[in-house]
């Protein structure tokens, strides 16, 4: 791989380092507290993937580690990274041709953020290919791990703010946003899934809440998206 494109690699992944070294942070202090060691923090942070199952664990464990627990938390778990499966099986329709080790790590990484990131850069940028979509999803792992273990070393030391955390959370979700906008469709996107996330979240707050709000406007964005290329279809014709 060319210094060129580790350099845009890099540079595309920092958005995303910003938001997971600092959530990631206060998620390996939280779920330290829990009675995780620094090892098990690491394992935890590369074998499940998912900055919302560290903040569940580390929840989910104040009240003990027992057998119910643990079936429910795991479930929890699974349930709340059901998209995943989604955001893989979409990268592959984008022809990314990945075998073996690589699919492994591709499929284990991929996340919200190195999603959406990816396929920015896919329809963005002819030179963006499968090892560029590869290593910012490794890329993305290694933030988290990076954050988790900082977290479980100094959280003992160091009481943490949470509000900062998902402050950063947030900005790094902001920065993506702005940077997929290209049309007025986009924005007309980002209005509905405002309105569609207010109305869900004031009758309903629970596990499932995010994942109904995902699958309603992902739903009416494949819709409009595919009614959107018929019309331009119709007026090269």
């Amino acid at each position: 791989m060319s210094k060129k494109k580790i350099k845009k690699i890099i540079i595309n992944s920092l958005p995303i380092a910003l938001g997971y070294i600092s959530l990631g942070f206060m998620g390996g202090a939280m779920i330290q507290k829990s009675g995780f060691n620094l090892i098990e923090i690491m394992l935890f942070s590369v074998l499940v993937f998912s900055g919302s199952a560290v903040f569940i664990a580390a929840n989910v464990l104040q009240a003990g580690i027992y057998p119910q627990v643990a079936i429910t938390l795991t479930a929890t778990i699974i349930i709340m990274n059901l998209r995943n499966i989604l955001y893989s099986s979409s990268l592959a329709c984008e022809n990314l041709p990945l075998k073996g080790w690589k699919r492994v790590l591709f499929s284990q990484f991929v996340a919200d953020e190195t999603f959406a990131l990816n396929k920015i850069m896919l329809h963005k940028d002819p030179e963006w290919d499968s090892d560029c979509a590869l290593y910012i999803n490794i890329l993305g792992g290694i933030y988290g791990l990076i954050g988790n273990a900082l977290g479980g070393y100094f959280g003992e030391i160091i009481d943490i703010p949470l509000d900062l955390g998902f402050f950063m959370m947030s900005s790094m979700f902001v920065i993506l946003l702005v940077l997929q906008i290209n049309n007025k469709l986009d924005v007309f996107m980002i209005a509905i899934s405002a309105i569609i996330s207010y109305l869900i979240l004031s009758i309903y707050q629970g596990g499932l809440d995010l994942i109904i709000i995902a699958l309603i406007v992902t739903t009416i964005g494949y819709f409009l998206d595919k009614s959107n290329e018929k019309r331009m279809v119709s007026k090269n014709e």
